[in-house]
């Protein structure tokens, strides 16, 4: 009996560590390759094999509607895919004078 519970709460923690290893990665994306300033993070429903996050940014010029992150293994933070892009403003370079 006592070996059973041992076995169950080893593989609730082994199963917590992986998710939080996993929310790390994406978080550590989100911070090293855009100026999205992350402020919440939220897993979506899986498709296919794939992970999906959402995160909701603090800069929201750059990012209104956050970004979507799409991970083929989540714990390893290479197969991670940001699939939104940064909006530009390009049209606002036209206010500026010429000299």
């Amino acid at each position: 009996m006592n070996r059973i519970a041992v076995v169950l709460l080893a593989g609730v923690i082994c199963s917590t560590a992986q998710a939080v290893t996993a929310e790390y990665q994406i978080r550590r994306l989100v911070y090293l390759k855009t100026s999205c300033g992350l402020e919440s993070l939220v897993t979506l429903e899986a498709s296919s094999g794939r992970e999906r996050f959402k995160a909701t940014c603090n800069n929201i010029s750059a990012y209104p509607k956050g970004l979507e992150i799409i991970c083929t293994d989540p714990v390893d933070d290479r197969s991670c895919m940001i699939t939104s892009r940064a909006v530009r403003f390009d049209q606002l370079q036209l206010m500026r004078p010429t000299n």
